[in-house]
């Protein structure tokens, strides 16, 4: 295949592969500042005596729903079993949630 013909094929799939490595960039620096404000939050409730019901319903619900989005396309067993135990963890918390500010 010569170099015309690649980049002829490249434009059908009209596929940008910089903004592609933008988006996963920008994705990267999303997922490890939401992971830090996690951190942050965690450590403040507890010295505040606040529970963390609701931020690790978030935590481990994102986690479940970032590794079935990968299994998707991997179909690697780990990550379908890392995404059933992160939503599953997610609703067990926000059912503890639930039942701690109903209770």
């Amino acid at each position: 295949m010569n170099k015309d013909e690649i980049l002829e094929r490249s434009r059908r799939e009209k596929k940008d592969e910089g903004l592609e490595y933008a988006m996963n960039k920008g994705r990267r620096i999303g997922t490890a500042g939401m992971s830090a404000m996690f951190i942050v939050l965690v450590i403040f409730n507890l010295m505040k005596g606040i529970n963390n019901y609701a931020i690790f319903a978030l935590f481990w619900t994102y986690i479940g729903l970032e590794n079935l989005g990968k299994y998707t396309v991997t179909r690697e067993r780990k990550l379908l079993v890392g995404s059933i135990a992160g939503i599953l963890a997610g609703l067990l918390y926000l059912g503890c949630y639930i039942l701690h500010v109903m209770g």
